[in-house]
């Protein structure tokens, strides 16, 4: 084999041949794409309440209906809490806290007991500012902050300053709300993005070290992943993509897949400088003999890599197209570095072994069939294959946020005292008549307890209420609902009916926040019946927007992505895997031990109730592309053993022999990498690195020994 690889690279030697001292010129092109990234590239991830779907989506398109007909601000909540809430001393806390959050530039408006209703008796007694200001176990009390902008850095860091100043043991301050939680979500991404990947990346270089024990290899290994990131990045730039919540972990993603390349390119060109030495033969390039062995597996790795992600560009979340268009690009370009770039330092290099290395198995080892580990991980495989069925694609909000922290908190406390998830429905009156009778009022007033008392549902504010206010002031009986709706609308009531009530008096809105601990069903279902309720009591939901709802869909495509997603990802691997085995065996022993992949990650996560979110979803993805790698490396070494002569049974246990070390240190590389991401505050960036971790074990079995049983066993022969 070493002597035809050696002649097959001689009579290719004119695209080949690598010129001595192109590794200082590799390392001038990195240093020059870090130089343009620092310049021209947003390193600042990108999140916001609707970065999670395009424009055209249906769900952003029924929210954005519902602003422009009920114009209304982003709510950031401050639930203060105390031992009796009516004190004198507690009233004059929450006026001194609303008025320094009125100094916060953005701040539009700010509702609390000491700037709304008359006193807090008056709140007590109101139907409106009771629902919106006190929690029904009366122990805290709200302070709704309205920020005008999509802009909230600035104010919630100003506002934090102010809780902090405030806060006190009975007077303890609570933060929850879309734009807060969104900017936590943005801070947090921004950490791991600059602390964590940076890590991520050392590890797996000071791994590569220990493996290849060549400062050269090292190098050259840091500066052709570390290219393919950079170039991914500043491409991505210039098509007008920013990082997001998904592709903040692209650059690791993009790391990993180049590494790939370059791990099994160096163990080859170890193998054959191995094989050379034996034979006391010397080659003029076994860098360019190395490229040439690995590059028709590499290609269709390649290959496989960018169809798994481009299965994700029909979807609709916007993340995970992000994601998908990331990947595909990331995945081509790390290929070209690969084969463009490193092969220079491979030239510059000495082959060596590390002690790692050298107490590898010896061929008795790989002769064996392992035919009880292999069943062994296939009846594993099915076992957890039936978790599938328990695979929660809808966390709860607090599952975003690590317990026992201050945020997380917060965020329970706010839920308990009347929801924190925001979901606003829009109704009008089954039979087309107006919102502005008193019968429709006694109906909506129906229709608000029904929604009050359902167990998913927390504070509601709606239409009802707002009129049932007006019914508090002196002579109300001698004003029509109508009349009071058009009094609301005046600037010196802030226009407030029109946030509750169209101008034609056809459509309410409903302001519903969600209670997230107790939920038990799938968000989209719970909105379905919530829509019930209102056909029951005479209404129809016309509109239904709002982050709650937002997430529910979000949900519902992480679910709809993983099943076509991985469909056409197999389906497509079917044909990939007939071209590279070129054996219906072969083909089908593939399939099976990818399947295995899949199987056993995301039936795991079902049955050990590991929330699949939108963040810690694609590590399926990653680990899927790591085995279809090993799969299309170790056929191709098959292939190999079969034009020397070797047949059956004899050409696995060559290939095995021979691709065994990239197929194991690529993934322990990688699993080291990604162990960084367990040690995060953001359970959605553990998950990623966990799942991963647990991806890179299944790979190893699937690989080395599930493949070799199913597709070359003699079965007749005794393990």
């Amino acid at each position: 084999m070493f002597v035809a690889e050696l002649r097959r690279a001689a009579q290719t030697s004119k695209w080949v041949r690598i010129p001595l001292g192109s590794h200082w010129l590799m390392l001038v092109i990195a240093s020059v794409l870090f130089a343009l990234v620092a310049m021209l590239v947003d390193l600042k991830p990108v999140v916001d309440e609707n970065f999670f779907f395009s424009t055209n989506d249906p769900g952003i398109l029924q929210t954005k209906k519902i602003e422009r007909r009920f114009p209304s601000q982003p709510e950031v909540i401050l639930a203060v809490s105390s031992r009796n809430i009516s004190s004198p001393r507690y009233l004059s806390r929450i006026q001194k806290l609303t008025q320094r959050v009125h100094t916060i530039g953005g701040v539009n408006a700010v509702k609390s007991l000491a700037e709304g209703p008359k006193s807090f008796d008056d709140a007590l007694k109101s139907p409106f500012w009771s629902r919106l200001l006190i929690a029904h176990d009366r122990k805290s009390s709200n302070v709704i902050i309205f920020i005008e902008g999509k802009q909230t850095e600035k104010p919630i860091l100003r506002l934090e300053q102010i809780v902090h100043e405030l806060d006190a043991r009975d007077f303890r301050i609570h933060i929850a709300g879309p734009p807060y939680v969104v900017e936590m979500l943005r801070r947090s991404l921004a950490h791991d993005f600059r602390y964590f990947s940076l890590t991520a990346i050392v590890l797996f270089g000071l791994t590569m070290a220990a493996l290849f024990r060549s400062v050269r290899v090292f190098v050259g290994m840091l500066c052709t992943c570390t290219s393919a990131v950079l170039l991914t990045l500043l491409l991505q730039s210039m098509l007008g993509h920013k990082i997001g919540i998904l592709t903040v972990n692209l650059g690791t993603i993009v790391f990993v897949i180049a590494l790939s390349h370059l791990v099994y390119m160096t163990f080859n060109w170890q193998t054959l400088a191995d094989r050379a030495h034996r034979m006391g033969k010397e080659s003029p390039d076994l860098a360019a003999a190395a490229r040439r062995m690995t590059f028709p597996p590499s290609f269709w790795s390649m290959v496989c890599a960018s169809l798994g992600f481009a299965s994700l560009l029909i979807v609709q979340a916007k993340p995970l197209r992000e994601l998908g268009f990331g990947g595909v690009l990331g995945t081509v370009i790390a290929f070209i570095c690969a084969y463009l770039m490193y092969p220079a330092f491979l030239r510059w290099a000495v082959p060596r072994k590390s002690k790692i290395v050298e107490a590898e198995p010896t061929q008795a080892f790989w002769s064996r069939l392992f035919a009880l580990l292999s069943l062994g991980a296939i009846l594993l495989g099915i076992s957890l294959g039936f978790g599938l069925t328990r695979v929660n694609t809808d966390p709860s909000l607090l599952d975003y946020f690590k317990p026992h922290q201050e945020l997380r908190d917060g965020l329970e406390f706010v839920d308990r005292t009347g929801g924190s998830n925001p979901l606003t429905l829009v109704v009008s009156a089954a039979n087309g008549s107006p919102l502005n009778t008193d019968e429709a009022y006694k109906k909506m007033w129906t229709l608000h307890g029904a929604l009050e008392n359902d167990k998913d549902v927390g504070t509601v504010i709606s239409l009802p209420t707002l009129l049932a206010e007006g019914d508090r002031t002196p002579f109300s009986f001698l004003i029509s609902y109508e009349k009071m709706m058009e009094i609301m609308e005046q600037p010196k009531y802030a226009r407030v009916a029109k946030s509750f009530v169209t101008e034609d008096r056809r459509e309410a809105v409903f302001m519903v926040r969600m209670i997230e601990a107790r939920r038990t069903k799938y968000r989209v279902d719970v909105v379905n019946d919530l829509r019930a309720v209102c056909r029951k009591y005479g209404f129809k939901a016309d509109l239904v927007g709002g982050i709650y709802y937002l997430q529910g869909r979000l949900a519902k495509l992480v679910a709809e992505s993983l099943v076509t997603g991985l469909f056409w990802l197999n389906l497509l691997f079917v044909v990939i895997a007939w071209v590279v085995a070129r054996s219906v065996r072969g083909a089908v022993a593939m399939i099976a031990s990818l399947t295995l992949v899949p199987l056993s990650m995301l039936g795991g996560m079902g049955w050990l109730h590991v929330p699949v979110d939108i963040i810690s979803a694609p590590a399926t993805n990653v680990c899927i592309g790591i085995a279809i790698d090993s799969m299309i490396h170790l056929v191709f070494g098959v292939r190999r053993a079969q034009r020397d002569g070797k047949k059956g049974w004899t050409a696995w246990v060559a290939a095995r022999e021979e691709q065994w070390r990239g197929i194991v240190y690529s993934d322990v590389i990688i699993a080291a990498g990604f162990a960084i991401f367990v040690l995060s505050d953001f359970p959605p960036t553990q998950r990623f690195g966990v799942v991963v971790l647990a991806g890179c074990i299944i790979d190893i079995l699937a690989n080395l020994f599930v493949l070799p049983l199913l597709g070359g066993a003699q079965w007749k022969q005794k393990s």
